[in-house]
């Protein structure tokens, strides 16, 4: 039975997520100020520690934060706060909390997380069972997608609202999708791109009409939320939705109900939130661009996808994976790389991810004369110059430029022999028959 140290001045607090969380089968000491908790911590040993940000007549929940984490670096410390200050959170985490979340507490949520962490800071200790089988093709070899499954297997078992943050072409739906199939849900998973619909139509889209509630409508008509009864609902690029519609979608969350466009009659609402984005929303908070209070309903469970150059062993298995799916799709016998090819797509960066590896793959089946891929065919952007992301220049290796260099060759020896291939390799100093490999290679 794993404890917890709880800390809040309010009475009814403490005793409501006490007896919460001794449900789930944890043991719960609590204290109503830090001096007290301090003492108990000295003498106990806990795995968790749930502290409030601001506590009455006593030092803060950050300060204790900085208390703890002199005896102990690696128990779990998590704070809650009434304030939702994103200041204050960031200040948190840069001090060692391992989350942030607000009041009212979402008992359920926090279970998730703590789990969550507990399984992080010791998988042996706290294993969990080896993930369920899904249908969602996901392919991968790194440890890094390995253990976030593991993590997505865990948060699908709960009800709570999924943020999934990452970079554009990290897989974020296909996680998403993922969860709600190990989720077990009855219902259908539907998904939404909120940037792709202005705020009047974007109403529409999430609640749907009754027949004569505005000019045109003439027949009623479902809304997201309502198809997704007892499913998912996936909301991508919710970081673009219209303020108006992200107050509309608070309430929604709060009163779990709603009702379509002309009409009173109220709508329960039961189905899961999975949330995507790939801009930073503290940010967009400080910008006024993204309510407070909705980020924190929707991150109840945080997974974040790391890109693809940091996960660069998933790239070998991402690539036979395209090559049997669009040498299928356009007829093609194709069935390997070249190593010069694949040591090129190894060193590049990605700031598209494995979109952007899958447009490769695809162009270069697309345009290839022979059984495998080659240099020759991946776009010139990746063989001929560095590629500068996010500032930092990402150096290629010296096979690339000498190859680039041999094409240029003998591009320049054909010419200037007007393509005499005889003539054109007497000037390289090669035979014909070199050259004419050569040419095949490089698809010239």
């Amino acid at each position: 039975m794993k404890k917890i140290l709880l800390i809040d001045d309010e009475e009814n607090l403490l005793k409501t997520i006490s007896l919460n969380l001794e449900k789930f089968n944890f043991k719960v000491t609590c204290a109503a100020n830090i001096e007290t908790a301090i003492q108990i911590f000295n003498d106990n040993n806990f795995d968790v520690i749930l502290c409030d940000l601001k506590i009455k007549n006593s030092i803060g929940g950050i300060d204790f934060l900085e208390i703890v984490r002199k005896k102990d670096p690696d128990i779990i410390f998590i704070l809650i706060t009434a304030y939702g200050n994103i200041e204050n959170a960031v200040k948190a985490m840069k001090m060692g909390a391992n989350d942030f979340i607000v009041k009212p507490v979402d008992i359920e949520g926090l279970v998730d997380n703590i789990k969550i962490l507990l399984n992080k800071k010791n998988p042996q200790q706290n294993k969990i069972e080896p993930p369920k089988l899904f249908n969602v093709n996901l392919i991968y070899n790194s440890k890094a997608i390995k253990n976030l499954i593991e993590e997505v297997s865990l948060i699908a078992q709960s009800n709570s609202n999924v943020l999934i943050t990452g970079e554009t072409g990290t897989g974020k739906e296909l996680i998403a999708k993922i969860i709600h199939e190990l989720s077990g849900r009855k219902g259908e998973f539907i998904g939404l791109n909120c940037s792709a619909f202005p705020s009047e139509l974007f109403e529409n889209e999430l609640f749907g009409h009754e027949k004569g509630s505005y000019t045109g409508a003439a027949n009623s008509q479902k809304g997201k939320l309502e198809i997704a009864k007892d499913g998912t609902i996936f909301l991508d690029e919710i970081g673009e939705m219209p303020l108006l519609m992200q107050s509309k979608l608070l309430r929604v969350l709060q009163e779990r109900e709603f009702n379509k466009i002309g009409s009173n009659e109220k709508i329960n609402f039961n189905a899961r939130i999975i949330s995507a984005t790939n801009i930073n929303l503290e940010e967009a908070i400080f910008q006024k661009k993204f309510r407070e209070d909705l980020f924190y309903r929707i991150n109840v469970c945080h997974i974040t996808i790391p890109p693809l150059r940091e996960r660069k062993e998933d790239i070998p298995k991402l690539v036979d994976y395209f090559i049997e799916k669009y040498s299928k799709l356009n007829n093609k016998n194709i069935k390997t790389i070249s190593q010069d090819a694949l040591n090129v797509l190894l060193d590049y960066s990605y700031p598209g991810n494995v979109r952007e590896l899958e447009n490769i793959i695809e162009r270069a089946i697309i345009i290839t004369l022979y059984n495998s891929i080659e240099i020759s065919n991946l776009p010139r952007h990746l063989t001929q110059k560095d590629i500068n992301f996010k500032n930092n220049a990402d150096k290629f290796s010296n096979y690339t430029k000498l190859i680039n260099f041999e094409i240029d060759m003998i591009r320049s020896a054909l010419e200037n022999n007007d393509y005499n291939q005889t003539k054109a390799a007497e000037e390289l100093g090669i035979s014909r028959k070199k050259l004419i490999t050569k040419i095949k290679r490089y698809n010239l």
